[in-house]
């Protein structure tokens, strides 16, 4: 039993604290149990004289009483009926508390058609993560939109929504199209609200996005021309990082038939703009085999209205997605270099001789060397730009034609003049870095830069080592500017290969860096890099890897490291334990002790054994599952 030891605190802690209760019945109290707050409390009406357990109790329950506490009746002076109306809201579908609300939110006239200014307010107007998740996975177990929430936050100056959407959204198949668009505004918006709120949860995003493609699929199925909706949706998924091959052949379809179909009897016409977010987005997702970027060639081939402005991304962009010809590099170089305009100039000009050819030092003829490198250095003062050139975009035409590693469109004469320009326009290294307000603009810019001082060190050392000594000095100050720590995620394909490797007490590091270059897994004791090939490093729906990857596997070997490659579709397929070692010994094994490894004629190929060996094992599917598996009696000595 607890006694109260004076009235007058008994009185405080039933007056303020937990009960309101009649005050004639606090003459003579004794406390028999009793805690604060919204819980169940016993007291006696007895007299302080006779204070035995047969007293006549009474029970309250402060749950069902009519008063609130202290802080319930703050918010009841403070707030409006509005907002006192989505308290009770929350509180009643969800079970959240005002304590966990941010009202001190700021709304404006306009923020109703930016998703990512409406994300960001949901992301603090509820204070807790696990508040706005429970909202987040109604939605996605009810598929109802809670729009008595969505017009509290969206702002809405009439409040027209607010008076009516107090009930829920009843289901039905025929849903008109604003009501589509809408649900789709409202599912980006939960998306960014999970981005600002730094969760990622890419299973939640993942369900979001089937939501997606069965609204987006019912705007297929009918002739739609609002394109805005469907960049708002490219837009959010580029500043996410989520991919989603399903969506976006949706997206890019619905885009296609706005260009193509729409605009038989015309030229296509396209926005600059809308050209760029295009190949950002094809980009982010891996995908360069839609129809769509057929379109956006045939636009720039055949198209004299080319901004300037976007003409490097533009071939950035092409370049990444492994889809420029001679005829759409030509066409790109005419509107960035002058004084190459007739087509002899230009062969001639492309078709040059790569400069480690005769630039390199041999004892009989170093002054022909001598004369042939001043007679480059006054070519490469002759060139000169249309364009305004930056030095972020000197870095992307620099690495593009890196990735291309083609002696057909790289040129030595054009990659010494971009490397003098960026390094006379930088005095400082924090003005690339500073121009970029994402902290992910930032480390691809410094990676780019490593790449490309590395390409030039390992693969064309020759043309590196007669550069001018302030160009190879400033490409050093950025190669070891420090942006930071770079945070790596870690990946379930690398932990289960490197879980293997334990097993074979293989010593090893995960997630090493050289050169602007991510190892995967580096052994400790031999020069063998191990490539986790996941998903993300093919084109969509292909087996192709992305030129990127390919060129750093190219400068991997240059640096005269063996390579070990294990491909998610070939490892997911192998469910016996006993394969899945035998797999990677016998990878390990060819990677250090074939020559294999270096000839990408037999490429493919490189386990010929490892079926034959388990054709025992029930766990193996079939024998040649292995894509490019040629057999060894079909092989050419």
């Amino acid at each position: 039993m607890l006694y109260l030891y004076t009235k007058q605190i008994w009185t405080k802690w039933l007056n303020y604290e937990c009960l309101n209760y009649s005050k004639k019945y606090l003459k003579d109290v004794r406390l028999l149990y009793g805690f604060k707050g919204n819980h169940t409390c016993y007291f006696s009406i007895t007299d302080k004289s006779n204070m035995n357990d047969k007293s006549n109790n009474i029970y309250v329950n402060s749950k069902n009483n009519n008063c609130n506490n202290v802080e319930e009746n703050h918010y009841i002076k403070e707030y409006d009926d509005k907002t006192r109306s989505i308290i009770d809201h929350l509180k009643n579908k969800y079970d959240i508390t005002s304590n966990s609300l941010n009202f001190d939110i700021k709304k404006t006239k306009g923020e109703k058609e930016n998703v990512f200014d409406i994300g960001y307010t949901w992301s603090t107007f509820f204070k807790c993560e696990k508040s706005l998740y429970n909202v987040i996975s109604k939605y996605v177990s009810t598929d109802v939109m809670d729009n008595y929430l969505h017009s509290y936050l969206n702002y809405n100056e009439e409040d027209r929504y607010l008076k009516d959407c107090y009930k829920e959204d009843i289901l039905s198949d025929n849903i008109n199209i604003d009501n589509i668009e809408k649900r789709v505004n409202n599912i980006l918006i939960y998306i960014t609200s999970f981005y600002y709120k730094n969760i990622r949860d890419y299973n939640m995003i993942s369900i979001l996005s089937d939501k997606l493609i069965d609204l987006c699929k019912k705007i297929d199925s009918i002739n739609y021309k609002n394109s805005k909706l469907i960049f708002n949706i490219c837009n959010v998924y580029n500043k996410v990082m989520a991919l989603n091959d399903e969506l976006f052949f949706i997206l890019f379809n619905i885009l296609n038939k706005i260009y193509v179909q729409d605009n038989k009897n015309k030229s296509i016409v396209m926005k600059d703009k809308e050209v760029l977010l295009i190949l950002k987005t094809l980009y982010n997702q891996n995908y360069k085999n839609h129809i769509i970027v057929d379109t956006i060639i045939s636009y720039i081939k055949y198209g004299s209205n080319l901004n300037s402005d976007i003409i490097v991304d533009t071939f950035y962009y092409l370049t990444l997605l492994s889809r420029i010809d001679h005829e759409l590099f030509k066409k790109i170089h005419t509107y960035i270099y002058n004084n190459i305009s007739d087509d002899e100039k230009m062969n001639s000009f492309f078709s040059s001789l790569n400069k480690t050819k005769f630039v390199e030092l041999e004892k009989e003829n170093v002054s022909s060397t001598i004369d042939n490198y001043k007679m480059n250095t006054e070519i490469v003062q002759n060139i000169s730009f249309k364009i305004n050139i930056t030095p972020i975009k000197c870095i992307k035409l620099l690495y593009s034609y890196i990735v291309l590693d083609d002696e057909n469109f790289l040129n030595f004469y054009i990659i010494e003049k971009l490397l003098v320009t960026l390094c006379d326009s930088l005095k400082d290294n924090d003005i690339i870095f500073n121009d970029e307000k994402e902290c992910y603009n930032k480390k691809k810019i410094h990676e780019m830069i490593c790449i490309i001082r590395t390409y030039l060190r390992y693969k064309k050392p020759f043309f590196y080592n007669y550069l001018p000594k302030n160009v190879k000095r400033k490409l050093k100050e950025m190669y070891i500017y420090d942006i930071g720590e770079r945070k790596i995620k870690e990946k379930n394909f690398n932990e289960k290969v490197s879980y293997h490797l334990k097993k074979l007490r293989i010593p090893h590091i995960q997630n090493v860096i050289k050169g602007g270059i991510l190892f995967d897994i580096l052994e400790k004791d031999k020069k063998l890099v191990w490539l986790c090939l996941s998903y993300h490093h093919y084109y969509v729906r292909t087996i192709d890897l992305t030129v990127e990857k390919l060129l750093q596997i190219n400068l991997i070997k240059a640096m005269n490291y063996k390579i070990s490659k294990i491909h998610y579709y070939q490892f997911s397929r192998m469910k016996a334990k006993k394969t899945r070692f035998e797999y990677i010994r016998m990878c390990r094994y060819y990677s250090l002790r074939d020559r294999r490894n270096y000839d990408d004629e037999l490429e493919g190929w490189n386990l010929p054994y490892i079926n034959w060996y388990h054709k025992k094992n029930k766990n193996v599917h079939i024998s040649n599952y292995f894509y490019n598996y040629t057999p060894i009696s079909q092989i050419k000595g």
